[in-house]
């Protein structure tokens, strides 16, 4: 089997297309989106979890609530402030309806007075919370966690570092420019 030397295109070539690949897993979590752990107020024994995705100016959330009397209605909503401590201006999530087995699900946008779309940016910065009411009640809460710069959870998340992504790239590209110029260097001198 006859060997083939990387030339300096072939060799940049190869390098952009690994650098390519590395970005992939990068680009795949640059959407948005935070969970937010629902944990029960008081006795309520209501627990459950919001999952906030960026979508545009706006923000989609899905809600999985289960604990409620069978039956309910129960809603949603987002305040500013802590669970001991929320403000009175909220931004309303979808209705929820417990089933027979008191699990309730919705799926539906954050809207401030009914109407204005709520960005993820603005609701995940650590001092935001979403409650949800049943019976007149609070009955579960949780704090929205604090997405960092580059859209991840403060706390970590999945998938590669953008910061590393980068790194990796300029490295292969440095590399690939170094070997270039060394064949390059190499064929020279053979002349």
């Amino acid at each position: 089997m006859k060997s083939r030397n990387l030339t300096g295109p072939r060799l940049l070539r190869t390098a952009l297309v690994i650098l390519a690949l590395l970005l992939l897993p990068g680009l795949a979590t640059a959407q948005d989106v935070v969970t937010v752990q629902l944990d029960p107020v008081g006795e309520s024994g209501v627990s459950g979890t919001a999952t906030l995705t960026a979508a545009g100016d706006g923000t989609d959330v899905d809600l999985d609530i289960q604990g409620l009397a069978p039956g309910v209605d129960a809603r949603g909503s987002m305040h500013a402030g802590t669970c001991a401590m929320p403000s009175a201006s909220f931004a309303a999530l979808p209705d929820l309806k417990a089933d027979e087995t008191g699990r309730a699900t919705a799926t539906g946008s954050v809207l401030f007075h009914g109407t204005e779309n709520v960005a993820l940016a603005t609701m995940a910065d650590g001092e935001h919370i979403i409650t949800i009411q049943a019976g007149g009640q609070v009955v579960a809460c949780g704090t929205i966690p604090k997405l960092a710069p580059g859209g991840l959870p403060v706390t970590g998340g999945e998938g590669t570092s953008l910061g590393a992504v980068v790194a990796v790239g300029l490295g292969l590209c440095a590399t690939s420019a170094g070997l270039f110029l060394r064949q390059r260097s190499e064929s020279q001198s053979r002349s």
